[in-house]
């Protein structure tokens, strides 16, 4: 039976995921379909997919007008979803945009056991102060990033339950449709998951052979792949890099922060990687030769393996960076447990904050790549560090606390950290 003091947190769940849904609904159709521009011509991104992944089915041919560095097994999805009129395919789209982005938040809830316990919802729209800014771009922009993030975390709720087969098919699905978060595929081995490995190599050979060879043919399979293979050395193009009006890459950013200098921006650019090499080092030392069902352990480490080769991208966009939504949740839910230790919960806090600071930071547009790639490694290292110390201190079960250990919890953190006044 409930108390009164479990009911009225449970009324804030309902405030916060009532909040939460219409903050996402405001973004996806504020601009697309009640903006100043009239649907469909508002749709700027799923206008390339359509007509894109149409042209490369047809024409066993890259488009050379527009950037389309998308691989054959995401033009066959993109062609598939183009069989109506555009407005009715860009309709659909749409809306699968937005019951992805829905579906990403209502997963990391499951799997970090948010819906157990009265009040822990409300860290949802706390963790979305976060990613607002990246879940804007791609739901206004009608993209799939939030496609494939919503399928990295199928696949981690899937790992986390010791389902495989499942696990292997969301994670080759989200390698096929974006390339990212390619490095979680060695991550399943690595952490000796060899079903799951198995089913995701076997699920990438339908994916990246079968679709594509069944769709365009012995003679167009070679054309097509030999046709992505010079898009992404397009993209890649230092002009391209440099005069894209909306790319935020890291070395566009480190060659102005270095006036020009290029001798220095690489320097610089390299020890950003040398940052991320460090990071993804520390976290394939905390995960090597097990096999964690821990989910705050798992989102963790995939989050990392998603967001290294996202953020030292030369093609980096803003909508890319959906996934720094699996860091920030993490880290509230770990500095909101009271049963943590509180240097552990201090470093989660901390970590939280920092990541919010840095996005609000002011800066000119060429210099935001190095701006995210901050925000994206203090996220991501705090992020793996907490999961990682707080497996070392086990306590009883996973459950999460009720909101009033939330609440007490993090009075304890102000009372231990607080000046005190000398008698």
């Amino acid at each position: 039976m409930r108390t009164g003091y479990e009911r009225v947190w449970r009324r804030w769940d309902v405030v916060a995921v009532v909040g939460l849904v219409a903050w996402l609904l405001i973004d996806l159709t504020g601009r697309t379909v009640f903006g100043s521009v009239p649907w469909p011509e508002s749709v700027v991104d799923y206008r390339i997919l359509y007509d894109a992944g149409r042209h490369v089915v047809e024409t066993r041919q890259y488009p050379t007008l527009y950037p389309y560095p998308y691989p054959p097994s995401a033009a066959a999805v993109h062609a598939a979803s183009a069989v109506f009129p555009f407005p009715v395919s860009a309709a659909v789209w749409l809306a699968l945009t937005g019951l992805a982005a829905g579906a990403c938040y209502l997963t990391l809830a499951r799997v970090l056991g948010l819906h157990r316990r009265p009040g822990l919802l409300v860290l949802l729209p706390l963790a979305h102060l976060v990613v607002a800014y990246y879940f804007q771009w791609d739901m206004r922009s009608v993209n799939c990033n939030l496609i494939v993030l919503a399928a990295v975390l199928f696949g981690c709720a899937a790992l986390a339950a010791g389902r495989d087969t499942a696990a292997g098919l969301w994670f080759a699905l989200a390698v096929a449709l974006k390339v990212f978060p390619v490095l979680v595929l060695p991550y399943l081995a690595w952490t000796r998951r060899w079903k799951a490995f198995a089913w995701a190599c076997a699920f990438s050979l339908v994916f990246w052979v079968a679709v594509p060879a069944v769709l365009f043919g012995f003679d167009g399979f070679r054309d097509v792949y030999g046709g992505w293979v010079g898009e992404l050395t397009r993209a890649t193009d230092a002009g391209t890099k440099h005069n894209h009006p909306i790319l935020i890459s890291l070395d566009k950013a480190t060659l102005f922060a270095a006036a020009g200098d290029a001798a220095l921006a690489k320097g610089i650019s390299l020890a950003v990687c040398a940052l991320w090499v460090a990071v993804g080092s520390a976290g394939a030392a905390a995960c090597w030769g097990k096999r964690p069902r821990d989910g705050a352990s798992i989102l963790a480490q995939v989050s990392l393996l998603v967001l290294g080769p996202v953020a030292v991208n030369p093609y980096l966009e803003a909508y890319h960076l959906v996934p720094l939504v699996v860091p920030a949740l993490v880290l509230l839910v770990v500095a909101a447990d009271p049963r943590r230790p509180v240097p552990v919960r201090a470093v989660a806090a901390v970590g939280f904050v920092l990541g919010l600071v840095i996005l609000k930071a002011s800066s000119p547009w060429p210099l935001r790549g190095l701006l995210v790639n901050a925000q994206a490694l203090v996220l991501c290292g705090a992020a793996v560090w907490v999961t990682w110390a707080r497996l070392r201190v086990p306590t009883e079960g996973n459950e999460l606390p009720p909101a009033g250990g939330l609440a007490r919890g993090l009075a304890a953190l102000v009372w231990r950290f607080a000046p005190r006044a000398k008698v």
